[in-house]
């Protein structure tokens, strides 16, 4: 197992490929994939996503102790920190945590969740400017990457539970609008797909349902799509106490009288 020292200024590329969503995984950059029963303690997996989750920037040391070892003393705490640094670097067989001022930093290491928000990000800019085809391709290729939830080792923590919510409702808005341009482009089957999967993670979004209940229409399927907007309605009445959008209730009506289902359809 290489050291710290013969690592250090190993500059060929990525020391790892680290992926958070479905799990964590490892694979080093001779390929080798990072087994389990390699890390010392689930804390030490957890200091490795807390770190990966700051995309390369640093986290103050008693930011970390107070998430990993909230009720350890202070020098206790420092020293168990400063061991798991090291079994990182130990296992993944690189210097990719390095002390920077007052806390530590991931480097070198490529990271699912950063790639997955950049391309959410891509989503939301080609949505604003009209560019269908790149929000359906920035959102096919996003959607490889959420392979599945990101889970921790202290998955009921505060963070942990924070972070799967927050990506889960990014990937939530990235397959609406991609749903909503498939309709666009024409893509009706890929867009029930999209717009389905969708409602499965935000099942009050407006959007989404009515880029399902276009889709339905387009593919000739009326009464599925009539009864996705009765389905919304009552749910909206019972866990929000609301009724649909006007835009929502228009797309209802123009269904009922055999419109065209696109016609002013939008995310918005």
């Amino acid at each position: 197992m290489p050291t710290e020292q013969d690592t250090a200024h190993d500059t060929s590329g990525p020391a790892a490929d680290l992926r958070l969503l479905g799990g964590l995984t490892v694979e080093r950059a001779d390929g080798t994939s990072v087994p389990t029963s390699a890390w010392r303690t689930g804390k030490t997996m957890d200091l490795l996503r807390l770190l990966a989750l700051e995309n390369g920037e640093p986290v103050r040391a008693d930011v970390l102790t107070g998430t990993l070892w909230p009720n350890a003393p202070r020098p206790r705490a420092l020293g168990s920190l400063r061991t798991a640094a090291s079994e990182i670097r130990r296992v993944i067989g690189s210097n990719c945590v390095e002390r920077q001022h007052d806390g530590l930093v991931l480097t070198g290491v490529w990271v699912d969740v950063p790639e997955f928000v950049a391309l959410s990000q891509r989503v939301a800019h080609a949505a604003r400017h009209d560019q269908c085809q790149e929000v359906v391709e920035s959102a096919t290729a996003a959607e490889a990457l959420y392979v599945g939830d990101f889970r921790a080792y202290d998955d009921d923590g505060l963070w942990a539970v924070a972070q799967r919510e927050s990506l889960r409702r990014t990937r939530g808005e990235v397959l609406t609008e991609a749903a909503t341009c498939a309709l666009h482009l024409g893509l009706h089957r890929e867009a029930r797909y999209l717009g389905r999967t969708a409602i499965s993670i935000l099942p009050t979004s407006e959007a989404a349902h009515r880029a399902l209940m276009a889709a339905d229409a387009e593919l000739g399927e009326i009464a599925g799509a009539l009864e996705t907007f009765e389905v919304f309605r009552r749910r909206l009445a019972e866990e929000l106490g609301a009724d649909p959008s006007v835009q929502t209730r228009e797309l209802h009506v123009r269904l009922l009288r055999g419109s065209d289902p696109g016609e002013g359809l939008s995310a918005g």
